[in-house]
C-alpha cells in the first residue's frame, strides 16, 4: 500500500506559517546558490523529504534530501552560468 500526501504551497516565496525549518533552510540555501524560484524549490524539497518519510533512520534525511535537491537544481540550471 502506498500513500500520497497533498501539501498546499503558497504562491509567494514566504515560508509557510509554522513551516518546517529543514525545508526553509534548504530553500534559502538552494535559492541563494542556484537562483531558482523559492516556491518551486519548496515544492521539490517537500517532495524529496516525503520520499524519506518512512526511512527507519531519520538522522541523515536532511543531508540525503539536500544531496538529491542539489542534483535536481544542477539539472534545472543552464550550464553556462
Amino acid at each position: 500500500m502506498s500513500l500520497t500526501a497533498a501539501v498546499v504551497i503558497p504562491e509567494d516565496d514566504a515560508p509557510l506559517a509554522g513551516g518546517d525549518p529543514v525545508v526553509d533552510s534548504l530553500v534559502a540555501r538552494l535559492h541563494a546558490e542556484f537562483g531558482l524560484d523559492p516556491a518551486h524549490l519548496r515544492r521539490l524539497a517537500v517532495e524529496v523529504l516525503g520520499g524519506f518519510a518512512t526511512a527507519r533512520v531519520q538522522t541523515f534525511v536532511p543531508i540525503l534530501a539536500e544531496k538529491r535537491l542539489r542534483q535536481t537544481c544542477r539539472e534545472l540550471t543552464p550550464r553556462d552560468r
